[in-house]
């Protein structure tokens, strides 16, 4: 059972990201939680964070393990409204019962309680990582260029702000994405607002 766990996880490798921005390039679910956890503990260690790197690792790791499941709910159809953020809690709660399912009853407790402290972001890790995962969608985009940036701007110049102000120790990461964003925006002609440039 515990392989079967992995099998269906690694669904992940072929689950990708940004389905409503189809210009942005394919980037996998498993891409991303990689280097988010790969962050976590640099960044952490950058910036001396007094916190479980390997707990924040942990949550890294399994934050979008639902995703294994249900697909990728992008956050564009949150931002839309296509999507509620309600039902897409429900759908990934119900993928995470059926995951834990296959696991022995102390594994399956763990990572049961890691979603559910990253979704309330009930710790310093949780909201540390929760801050980190815009963050590392950031880099993806600014990586990507602004050619594959959609209408909506704001969107993205802000996407990392509110989490980042809930976890403050992240302000100079959020700040050098911005400089790049900023950059990208200038060549594909968006506009950058003052206001972006707030951290």
């Amino acid at each position: 059972k515990i392989f079967d766990f992995f099998q269906t996880a690694g669904n992940l490798k072929n689950t990708f990201r940004y389905k409503s921005s189809p210009k942005v390039p394919k980037e996998s679910v498993a891409d991303h939680a990689w280097r988010l956890t790969l962050m976590s503990f640099i960044i952490a260690d950058e910036l001396k964070l007094k916190i479980n790197i390997s707990r924040a690792m942990e949550i890294a790791l399994t934050h979008d393990l639902a995703e294994a499941i249900t697909d990728d709910i992008d956050a564009l159809l949150i931002h839309n409204k296509t999507v509620s953020s309600r039902d897409k809690h429900k759908r990934e709660n119900a993928a995470m019962e059926k995951l834990a399912a296959m696991l022995p009853k102390n594994i399956a407790e763990k990572i049961i309680k890691l979603r559910k402290e990253y979704v309330k972001r009930s710790s310093a890790e949780a909201k540390y990582i929760y801050a980190l995962d815009k963050l590392e969608a950031l880099t993806y985009l600014s990586e990507a260029g602004h050619k594959v940036y959609h209408n909506d701007s704001d969107f993205i110049a802000t996407y990392a702000d509110r989490p980042v102000n809930n976890f403050k120790k992240l302000k100079p990461v959020l700040k050098i994405l911005k400089q790049k964003l900023k950059k990208e925006f200038k060549k594909g002609g968006f506009k950058w607002k003052k206001d972006y440039d707030k951290v």
